[in-house]
């Protein structure tokens, strides 16, 4: 209404002027000119009315606020502002991952899914040995979430989660359901400021040891393209809790320091100290089922007393053709033992230590170390090839094949045992949408043992222990007997020397588009497991017993983000 009523007011005033120029007006004009000053008369109280009704029922609603928004804003409120917008607004959310339909064919039963447990490649005298073994498993399916937030022009803060199935609830299994559990694969938070070469990394994500395409940086590591979820021997890694801080450098190198969660795995077979054993007149402890959410139940539920993170520091070059890293590792491993009076059989005599006063129990800690490095070379667009290496005592655990880091020693501590990691592979890229690859990799632990009187003693060739004993009895490992179906000694002590394997395989895109992308593989693996020699009744030199295996996979999977 007010705008009506300034709109004929303007009128009026726009015709007045107009009346105002002309030289001779008329009686008639000057009536119709009164006339109209009377109308606006009476239109501007009407105009004068409404803004003072508008005042007034704008302080009626002003009273009508709480008290403590006047108190929050002051006596002049201000309008609210608009909705914040929500954090779906503020990020940006990347989706990936897989849906997978995979087979698995062994020549010898491993008891294992799609993932290869590399050190259980049975020998002859096992049941297992002339068992073939076969699963189709979805179980490798993924799904993944990366969330983004730039800061501003130059910092980021970033979130990545990512899941599959390879885990085991207690009632999973292939009977009926096939309730396998989800498992993190990766959940981490990342701070990236790019005008400082600065980032860091807190959660759980791939081993800053593992091998990158470019730079040190996360989700950029270079993954061997197998179907085997255990990838291949050779290959180092671990995907556990970490802090990584990385300083770049341009974009030629980057300097990275990781603390990360360690574990320890002990050596305790044939010829080594058990846990709770004794050997030299010590009792020793190095690993406890888990209590609360670390599970309990069963050894390989059992964990070890870790002291201290594992420090990892690299150094990552692109110099404009290729990709080179060096890197260090640095490891702590600790138990704890109790000192007994040790009887004439050698052995710690428990019933004397009960009369020992309390207190003799010692903490014992020893120290790893490895060095390594790996190369990321683009020979055209159509060949990359790739080697890493890793040398070092207790560095078992990195390797994919998990050979053991430490055994007991003597003195009830636990002693790192040598090992040599190496890997090479090649991937061919013949035309776009087919990947073809071919790996091999060994992982080699040298021995490390004691020539001592202990319960952990062997007959045959003298009385050691530790790891790769040279009184080891490996003369059952190639002949079936009964005690390999019902548990009896099978006088295989098979102690793991070396791992070897070889892995061809290739992927092939079937459609690529607005849907998604479905890609199809298959997989050959051969596998080679080598013990050492041990006493077998022969002159020393004998050949070492050995095992094989045959591995096919197959995968279809289909990629809808």
């Amino acid at each position: 209404m007010l705008k009506r009523h300034w709109g004929m007011l303007a009128t009026v005033a726009v015709f007045a002027s107009g009346s105002a120029g002309a030289q001779s007006p008329d009686a008639d004009q000057v009536d119709r000119m009164q006339r109209q000053m009377e109308q606006l008369q009476v239109q501007m109280k009407q105009v004068k009315g409404e803004l003072e009704d508008a005042k007034k029922k704008a302080a009626e609603a002003k009273a009508e606020i709480p008290a403590a928004f006047n108190g929050a804003y002051g006596a002049d409120l201000k309008p609210f502002p608009a909705k914040a917008p929500s954090i779906i607004d503020r990020v940006k959310l990347t989706w990936g991952g897989f849906l997978a339909a995979e087979t698995v064919y062994r020549q010898h039963n491993t008891v294992a899914d799609i993932g290869t447990t590399f050190t259980s490649i049975p020998y002859p005298f096992s049941p297992l040995f002339g068992e073939n073994e076969f699963h189709g498993t979805a179980r490798q399916s993924r799904l993944s979430l990366l969330v983004e937030g730039a800061l501003d022009p130059v910092q980021k803060l970033s979130g990545y989660y990512e899941m599959d199935f390879l885990n085991v609830g207690v009632t999973s299994n292939y009977n009926q359901s096939n309730s396998w559990a989800p498992r993190v694969r990766q959940l981490y938070f990342a701070y990236v400021n790019n005008e400082w070469g600065f980032h860091v990394l807190a959660g759980q994500a791939w081993s800053m040891l593992t091998q990158n395409k470019v730079g040190i940086t996360a989700r950029q590591e270079i993954i061997p393209l197998t179907i085997d979820a255990n990838y291949v021997v050779g290959f180092d890694f671990t995907r556990n809790w970490q802090v990584r801080v990385v300083k770049d450098f341009g974009s030629w190198a980057s300097f990275g320091l990781s603390i990360e969660n360690p574990a320890e795995l002990v050596y305790n077979s044939t010829g080594a100290v058990a846990n709770g054993g004794n050997v030299g007149g010590w009792l020793v402890n190095f690993a406890n089922a888990g209590n609360s959410f670390l599970g309990s139940g069963g050894y390989a539920n059992n964990f070890a007393p870790d002291v201290a993170p594992d420090i990892i520091g690299k150094a990552a070059f692109d110099p404009g053709w290729g990709h080179y890293e060096v890197f260090a590792i640095a490891r702590f491993f600790n138990d704890n033992t109790f000192g007994c009076v040790v009887a004439a059989t050698g052995l710690c005599s428990t019933a004397a230590a009960l009369t020992l006063v309390p207190g003799q129990q010692s903490q014992r800690t020893k120290s790893g170390d490895g060095v390594g490095g790996s190369v990321l070379l683009p020979i055209t667009k159509y060949l990359d090839i790739q080697a890493s290496t890793l040398y070092g005592s207790g560095i078992g655990r990195y390797g994919a094949a998990n050979l053991s880091d430490v055994v007991v020693a003597p003195d009830g501590s636990l002693s790192p045992i040598k090992a040599l990691h190496a890997l090479g592979g090649v991937v061919l890229h013949p035309w776009a949408g087919l990947d073809v690859y071919a790996y091999a990799g060994m992982e080699k632990a040298q021995p490390n043992y004691w020539s001592v009187i202990s319960s952990g003693s062997v007959a045959g060739g003298g009385n050691f222990t530790g790891f790769g004993v040279p009184n080891a009895i490996n003369t059952g490992c190639g002949i079936t007997t009964a005690a390999s179906f019902t548990g009896g000694t099978s006088n295989c002590a098979a102690i793991n020397k070396s791992v070897s394997d070889v892995t061809v395989g290739f992927w092939q895109d079937f459609y690529k588009g607005n849907y998604g992308r479905l890609a199809g593989g298959f997989e050959w693996e051969y596998i080679r497991r080598d013990a050492f020699p041990g006493f077998n009744g022969c002159p020393s030199g004998c050949a070492s017993p050995s095992t094989s295996d045959n591995v096919f996979m197959t995968s279809l999977r289909y990629y809808p983000f």
